[in-house]
């Protein structure tokens, strides 16, 4: 078998700054007794945040379990500006590697907001990302916005403004964008889809046109993974999402002469490079 990786794969920019920041300075906390704290995992990828918590890392749901004095990192996913004044206000240090283009998203969701739109975020709802644009928007006048049915039921409004989850699809954001279009006078639209997520769903839609089957590579709680393997079943049933090479089944690639291989902003090198070798053993 031919085995080919897309060109977009691996860790995005916003990714490999957050690891880079937080590997720093747990290197730098050495036997320190300084504390390093993040709300929830540095970034989706299960491996790696077992990898930070051996090196010190404490990750937390809640609040509450940040000790005073000690270090706080606020993730590459961003953060509600209400929690962070909040964990300001109990004498933390705190190290924001929120990534660029989430702070665009969130910046585009307080002009709008502060310019007296209703501000539509098409996002998975649950999302620390999502969840954090929202806090930006005044007096809770928006709606997070998942899907067509969702964007059907929106009521009418004067003026609508919509910024979306940087790794969510275009397909999607021009899908809600029509529909809201029907509910209001006036819409303004920032596409806030970082370009690394643009390229790397080009990528793989491209790869799953010339291949029998795909390996969407990633941790499944990972948005722009489970997106990845969204686009490519679209193109290609043959698709199949996995955390690690372990999970590979070799009845997948019965007559099959070429299988292509993409992995999401927060997959390492190393587990692509291990997906491929154990097919190319098969």
């Amino acid at each position: 078998m031919e085995v080919m990786t897309a060109k977009y794969s691996g860790y995005c920019f916003g990714v490999k700054r957050a690891l880079k920041i937080t590997e720093e300075l747990l290197k730098k906390k050495g036997n320190k007794k300084t504390k390093i704290f993040t709300l929830g995992s540095v970034i989706h990828n299960s491996g790696v945040s077992c990898s930070l918590a051996d090196k010190g890392l404490i990750s937390v749901r809640d609040l509450k379990k940040i000790e005073p004095g000690s270090i706080f990192i606020i993730r590459s996913h961003g953060m509600s500006p209400n929690l962070i004044k909040e964990i300001k206000e109990k004498n933390i240090k705190i190290i924001d590697t929120t990534c660029p283009f989430v702070k665009k998203a969130q910046a585009r969701a307080a002009e709008l907001s502060s310019n007296g739109y209703f501000v539509i975020i098409i996002g998975n709802k649950k999302h620390p990302e999502v969840m954090g644009i929202k806090d930006y928007i005044l007096n809770g006048n928006y709606a997070v916005i998942e899907n067509k049915a969702e964007a059907e039921r929106l009521p009418e409004k004067e003026k609508i403004g919509i910024v979306v989850q940087t790794t969510q699809i275009l397909d999607r954001l021009i899908l809600i964008s029509g529909k809201s279009l029907k509910r209001t006078k006036e819409l303004i639209v920032y596409n806030t889809i970082c370009d690394t997520t643009r390229n790397r769903q080009n990528s793989t839609e491209e790869l799953a046109k010339k291949v029998g089957v795909m390996v969407i590579v990633g941790g499944k709680n990972s948005a722009n993974t489970r997106n990845l393997a969204s686009i490519s079943k679209k193109i290609n049933k043959r698709t199949y999402h996995i955390e690690s090479h372990r999970e590979i089944r070799p009845e997948w690639f019965k007559k099959v002469k070429k299988v292509g291989i993409s992995g999401g902003a927060s997959t390492p090198a190393e587990d692509i490079i291990d997906v491929k070798k154990a097919i190319e053993k098969l």
